[in-house]
């Protein structure tokens, strides 16, 4: 059984999504370049996309975010964002196993981005993914189907 529900965002989650963004990212992301909050408001804005955004939630309380994009030959890891409070218990592994699992019956890797200095990159790599390449500031990661 899980311990959270996926609901279909609403443009109305704009502004959870935009305070969950600025939780989760600013430190990482001060670390690269500078957080400007106009840009991000911006660039945030420009990618919104109900139709892409799933809002996580457990006990009907918005949690946080998740964006796959089920590509032709891989489902792509967009977007797994959860409020500070709920991270380290646990359901991050969970909503990604659950991710991996559907990926495996569809015979597909499993593919994301994660920033060099997000220490979520420890988690991917306990979960089953890989460096591929990087760049700059970020790695591009796989988890191949066993």
């Amino acid at each position: 059984m899980k311990n959270y529900e996926l609901r279909t965002a609403k443009s109305q989650d704009f502004e959870f999504l935009r305070t969950l963004h600025r939780l989760t990212l600013k430190p990482y992301v001060e670390q690269i370049w500078d957080w400007n909050e106009e840009h991000q408001f911006k660039l945030l804005k420009e990618r919104f996309n109900v139709e892409k955004l799933q809002v996580i939630q457990k006990d009907q309380k918005d949690i946080g975010i998740l964006q796959l994009e089920i590509r032709f030959n891989e489902i792509f890891l967009a977007n797994l964002m959860l409020l500070p409070e709920i991270q380290g218990h646990g359901l991050g592994t969970e909503i990604i196993r659950n991710i991996i699992d559907s990926a495996t019956r569809k015979n597909l890797p499993v593919t994301l981005t994660v920033l060099k200095s997000n220490p979520a990159k420890r988690l991917y790599e306990r979960l089953g993914f890989a460096i591929t390449t990087n760049d700059d500031v970020r790695y591009f990661m796989r988890r191949e189907i066993y």
